[in-house]
């Protein structure tokens, strides 16, 4: 049997109905995942900040890598609520979206580890921003504005790490060995970091939460 074959008007109707399906679907889960990850983010952030300004050894460095082990972990303890909203090709291109954004962040670690620069602004930089272009593309994409707000925001606070790396080298430039408060300034990139993350992730999750509670009740 051979099948009809959509006009303008219908494929038009389609999409927007596949759109509205996945942006729901998205929204019903979406405050677990931000809050997991960006306190997740938050915490580990602050916890090197701490251990930094108070002379700890390099190896503390190390404990990055908990943002991915604990995020993880706690998406496994927390699972999402399953959504009565069907998947869509939507769904497969939002996926796609986080998956490139994932794996960028792979050659992006590499480029600065061998280059010297794994713990100064360029990496801090380029995850947020790649994390803030990953939430602003899928808030295009399925017209939520949760997701694009705080992904715009974050790609604009992303070049405040431009601005904290002009301060810091006009500041200590004829310093050829910076001083105590030369070496607390050095790690502001970290609390820029966090910030980033406050505003890109766990606001919009608690907002995405509460619209979610008013909507069940």
């Amino acid at each position: 049997m051979e099948e009809r074959k959509l006009d303008a008007q219908e494929s038009i109707e389609l999409i927007t109905r596949m759109i509205r399906n996945t942006r729901r679907r998205l929204e019903h889960n979406a405050g677990r995942p931000f809050l997991v990850w960006g306190y997740t983010t938050v915490a580990i952030s602050l916890f090197n900040y701490l251990m930094r300004i108070n002379g700890a050894d390099p190896e503390w460095s190390l404990s990055w890598f908990l943002i991915p082990a604990l995020g993880v972990v706690l998406m496994r303890l927390f699972p999402a609520k399953k959504s009565t909203e069907p998947r869509t090709e939507i769904d497969r291109i939002v996926n796609a979206l986080w998956l490139v954004c994932s794996l960028a962040l792979i050659p992006i670690f590499v480029i600065c580890l061998f280059h010297g620069w794994l713990y100064r602004t360029s990496l801090f930089m380029m995850i947020a921003l790649t994390m803030a272009i990953g939430t602003a593309a899928t808030g295009l994409i399925v017209r939520s504005k949760v997701y694009a707000v705080s992904g715009l925001l974050g790609m604009a606070l992303s070049t405040l790490f431009a601005f904290n790396d002009f301060a810091m080298k006009s500041r200590f430039a004829s310093q050829a060995v910076p001083g105590q408060e030369g070496f607390v300034a050095l790690h502001n990139e970290i609390l820029i970091f966090a910030a980033i993350f406050v505003v890109m992730m766990i606001i919009p999750g608690h907002i995405i939460n509460y619209q979610n509670r008013r909507e069940t009740k």
